[in-house]
C-alpha cells in the first residue's frame, strides 16, 4: 500500500476514535424530548452469586431509539450535560428503570447508574430525598435499590459525594462503585465512601485466566473486600474460563454475557452453562 494511501486511512481512523471520545453535541437529539416522549427503553443484566449461582439483582441498561442513529447513552448523557439537563435525565432514566423493572414483579435487587456529579448536585441543592421520593412513588423498598456511582475521581469533594450518599445508605440503598480502576484516585473515594459494593472495570476481567497481573489484581481486591465489609463484582465475564478463575479468587458477585446477556425481562434463574461452571467449581 502506498505510504499516501495509509496515511489516509490512518487520519480517518483518528478522526473516528477522536469523535467518539469527544462526539459533537451540536447536532445531538434533545434529551427531554426523549424523555418526554418514552422513547428510550431499559435492558436488565443479571448479577449473579457466584458462591451460590442465585441471581442477587439486575443491573439496568439504558437503550436509545433507532430514532438517534449511532446516538448511545453516554453520548445522549454528554449532550444533556452540555443542554444543562444532565440532572433531570439521568433521574428520569432512572425512574424509567425502575417502572420497567416493576412491571414484571421480580425479586432481587435493582442497580440503576447515576454519577456522582449528579448525587452532588442533588445535595447541594437539598433535593437528595427526590430519589427516595421516586422509590415511594413506585412502592419500591429502599433496600431493593443500588446505586451504581459513575464519575467518581472527577468530582472536586469526595466528602461531599458522602454526605450526599449518606442519606440513601441510611434508608438501606446499596451503593455501588462502578466500573472500578485500580488507581490512587478510585482507592481514595473507597476508602472514603465505603460501598456496599466495588464493581471492577471490564478491562480487569478479560483473560484474568491467564493474565497474571489480573488475578493479581483481584486476590487484592477480594482481601480489601474483606477489611472493608464489601462485596466485589467483576464485570464483563465472557468465557467459561474467566467464570472459573473468577470464583476460584473469591470474587463474590459477577456479571457478564456468559452469566446472561441484556434483556426486555429480568432473569430469575441463571443460565444452564454458567450454573455447570460454578456446580464445578463450589468448594
Amino acid at each position: 500500500m502506498k505510504t499516501s494511501s495509509v496515511r489516509f486511512w490512518t487520519q480517518n481512523i483518528q478522526h473516528w476514535w477522536r469523535a467518539r471520545q469527544n462526539p459533537d453535541v451540536s447536532g445531538a437529539p434533545r434529551v427531554s424530548e426523549l424523555l418526554d416522549s418514552r422513547s428510550l427503553a431499559t435492558v436488565f443484566q443479571p448479577m449473579v452469586d457466584l458462591r451460590t449461582g442465585s441471581v442477587m439483582g439486575h443491573e439496568a441498561l439504558i437503550r436509545t431509539p433507532r430514532s438517534v442513529g449511532d446516538w448511545s447513552y453516554e453520548d445522549l448523557l454528554a449532550a444533556a450535560k452540555e443542554q444543562h439537563f444532565q440532572k433531570q435525565f439521568e433521574l428520569g432514566c432512572l425512574e424509567l428503570a425502575i417502572e420497567h423493572f416493576l412491571a414484571d414483579q421480580p425479586k432481587g435487587q435493582l442497580f440503576v447508574n447515576i454519577s456522582a456529579y449528579t448525587l452532588v448536585q442533588l445535595h447541594e441543592s437539598g433535593g437528595t430525598d427526590i430519589l427516595l421520593q421516586v422509590l415511594r412513588k413506585h412502592k419500591l423498598q429502599p433496600k431493593r435499590m443500588g446505586l451504581d456511582i459513575t464519575g467518581y475521581t472527577r468530582i472536586p469533594s469526595v466528602s461531599t459525594l458522602v454526605e450526599a450518599v449518606q442519606p440513601l445508605r441510611a434508608a438501606g440503598m446499596a451503593i455501588a462503585l462502578d466500573d472500578f480502576k485500580v488507581s490512587d484516585n478510585s482507592m481514595r473515594v473507597w476508602t472514603k465512601l465505603l460501598p456496599s459494593i466495588v464493581k471492577v472495570a471490564a478491562r480487569w476481567t478479560r483473560n484474568v485466566d491467564t493474565v497474571t497481573e489480573n488475578s493479581a489484581m483481584f486476590s487484592s481486591l477480594v482481601r480489601l473486600t474483606q477489611n472493608h465489609d464489601c462485596v466485589l463484582l467483576a464485570k464483563s465475564v465472557e468465557t467459561e474460563a474467566e467464570l472459573r478463575a473468577l470464583r476460584k479468587l473469591g470474587v463474590d458477585l459477577a456479571q457478564g454475557y456468559f452469566l446472561g446477556s441484556p434483556a426486555q425481562d429480568p432473569i430469575s434463574s441463571l443460565n444452564l452453562r454458567a450454573r455447570g461452571v460454578l456446580t464445578e467449581v463450589a468448594f
